[in-house]
């Protein structure tokens, strides 16, 4: 810093080094340094980029699968009909049927029935690959086991898929609304091209809360903290209302969907399971890690 002082008409400058606490910005730079070389060093590693390729390539081929499967949709339509109506007539004799009531209540209301349907088609996929990320990045210990759940669940969820296409209640008389088609204007599918690029007949069990409980269960191992914790026990809730208000799901699905994955982690996660799969003490530092 440079001072001025006058002294008997004449003009002196000074330097005086002044030792200024670090701004936010240089501890921000400096605290992701270290993660950069982290993140770099273990893209170095050939096993660290085989692991990935292999991800990479499961999502591919469930992809892949899944549109083979929902290519049938058209000719499979009276089927998925006949089991949507059986789902719905079990809940209906359990007097646990919301769909309805919820779909009418979110039909007349534009501006909510806009944010949810943008709930519906976009979070669970940003959510979902999200927390793998951050998995993959910060918490390659709970990586195996949470890795298999995923993969396992959506092997399962196929599975059920073909061997018991459901049509969602939005294909169902009753007057349900389709309120993705009505808030994005598309023409309300029943059958032939249209079928071809939408997921119609998978209605049981619901990925979306299949994937939302996955990710919630994913946050509780990788922290102790109670507002993550919290947001995690919260996101399935909102997503198990976005999918049945919307006409694209039943209660019964959300359960499937959530008892599937609930049920695979269990499995995965016992002692005699982890210890042959090699996660077993991957597991103990996780839990550790999160006390």
């Amino acid at each position: 810093m440079r001072v001025e002082s006058h002294s008997g008409g004449r003009v002196r400058l000074r330097w005086i080094c002044i030792n200024r606490p670090m701004t936010a910005a240089s501890e921000a730079t400096s605290a992701a340094a270290p993660v950069a070389e982290s993140l770099r060093r273990r893209l170095r590693s050939r096993r660290e980029r085989a692991w990935l390729a292999l991800d990479l390539l499961i999502v591919a081929w469930l992809c892949w699968l899944y549109d083979a499967i929902n290519d049938l949709a058209p000719v499979r339509q009276a089927l998925a009909v006949r089991d949507g109506r059986r789902v719905l007539d079990l809940e209906r004799a359990l007097r646990l049927d919301p769909e309805h009531a919820l779909d009418a209540w979110l039909a007349r209301r534009h501006t909510l029935a806009a944010i949810v349907v943008f709930w519906y088609e976009n979070v669970h996929i940003a959510v979902t690959l999200g927390v793998f990320a951050l998995l993959w990045w910060r918490r390659s210990d709970a990586l195996g086991l949470m890795r298999a759940t995923l993969v396992l669940v959506n092997v399962l969820a196929l599975a059920v898929f073909w061997s018991f296409p459901t049509a969602p209640p939005r294909m169902l008389a009753g007057g349900y609304v389709d309120v993705v088609a009505v808030v994005e204007r598309l023409p309300v599918w029943r059958i032939g091209a249209t079928a071809l690029h939408s997921n119609q007949l998978c209605s049981m069990p619901s990925l979306h809360i299949a994937w939302a409980t996955w990710s919630s269960i994913a946050v509780w191992r990788m922290t102790a903290r109670r507002w993550p914790r919290a947001l995690a026990l919260l996101y399935p809730l909102l997503t198990t209302f976005a999918v049945i208000a919307t006409g694209n799901h039943y209660l019964a699905d959300a359960l499937a969907g959530a008892g599937l994955t609930g049920l695979v982690f269990y499995a995965l996660s016992r002692p005699a399971v982890a210890r042959r799969a090699g996660w077993a003490s991957a597991g103990t530092a996780a839990s550790e890690r999160a006390a």
